[in-house]
C-alpha cells in the first residue's frame, strides 16, 4: 500500500483519530479532502474547515453530509455556488430556517428540492405551491407531507403536468381524484389510474375511458378488479 492509498483509507475510515483528520483536512490533494467530508464520523471541527474549501467538490461533499450540523448548513446555504446550496436544501437535517431562506433561492433547481424535502413545512409549501416555475410546483405536487389545501389548489394548475403529478401522490383525497379523472389530459388521467391508491369506483369509470392507454393503466393497478380486467 502507497501513501496516497493509506492516506484514502485514513479519510474514509470510522476510527481515524481527530489529530489525523486535522492533518488530512489539509492534504493537497482535493480527493483526500473530500473524503473527509464524506465520512459521517468526521468531527464537527474539520467539517466547519471544509465548509470554506476552496474546491468546490469537497463543499459538495460536506453539504451532502447526512450528520452535518445545522450550523455548518446555515453556512453552506449561503455559498456563492448553487450547487452547493442544492445539496444543502436536500440534507435531511436542514432547519426550517435553512429551508425557508433556500425556498427563495433565484435557482428554480434549488427551491424544487426545498419542495421534495420531506422536513420542509406547510407554510414554505404554500409558498412554493405558487411558484413561477412549473418545476417547484410539480416537487410540492410529489410531497407526501403537503396537506389537503395544497394538493387541492395544485389539483387545479394550469400545467397539466403538475396535475399529473398530483394524480400520482398516494395521498390525494378521494374527491380529489374523481376530479382528475375527468381530466382533458390523457396523461392526468393515466396518472389517476396507476395511483396505488385510487378508490375502485374511480377505476371503474376509467376503465370505460376513450383511451386505450387509460384503459391500459387501469388493467396494470393492483387493486383492479378483476370484471374491470
Amino acid at each position: 500500500m502507497n501513501i496516497t492509498e493509506y492516506k484514502s483509507l485514513l479519510a474514509e475510515s470510522e476510527f481515524t483519530p481527530k489529530e489525523i483528520f486535522e492533518v488530512l483536512a489539509k492534504d493537497e490533494d482535493y480527493w483526500i479532502r473530500e473524503s473527509i467530508a464524506r465520512n459521517l464520523n468526521t468531527p464537527k471541527e474539520i467539517l466547519e474547515i471544509l465548509a470554506k474549501d476552496e474546491n468546490l467538490d469537497v463543499r459538495i461533499s460536506v453539504a451532502k453530509n447526512q450528520k452535518l450540523p445545522k450550523e455548518i448548513l446555515e453556512f453552506l446555504a449561503k455559498d456563492e455556488n448553487p450547487n452547493v446550496r442544492k445539496y444543502v436544501s436536500k440534507n435531511k437535517n436542514a432547519t426550517k430556517k435553512i429551508l425557508e431562506i433556500l425556498a427563495k433561492d433565484e435557482k428554480y433547481s434549488i427551491r424544487e428540492s426545498v419542495a421534495l424535502n420531506p422536513n420542509t413545512s406547510k407554510e414554505i409549501l404554500e409558498v412554493l405551491v405558487k411558484d413561477e416555475d412549473y418545476f417547484v410546483r410539480e416537487s410540492v405536487a410529489q410531497n407526501l407531507n403537503a396537506p389537503k389545501k395544497i394538493l387541492k389548489f395544485l389539483s387545479k394548475d394550469k400545467d397539466w403536468y403538475v396535475r399529473a403529478c398530483i394524480a400520482r401522490n398516494p395521498k390525494i383525497p378521494k374527491e380529489i381524484l374523481e376530479v382528475l379523472a375527468k381530466d382533458e389530459y390523457l396523461l392526468v388521467r393515466e396518472s389517476v389510474a396507476i395511483n396505488p391508491n385510487v378508490p375502485k369506483e374511480i377505476l371503474k369509470i376509467l376503465a370505460k375511458d376513450e383511451s386505450y392507454y387509460v384503459r391500459e393503466c387501469v388493467a396494470q393497478n393492483p387493486k383492479t378488479l378483476k370484471e374491470i380486467k
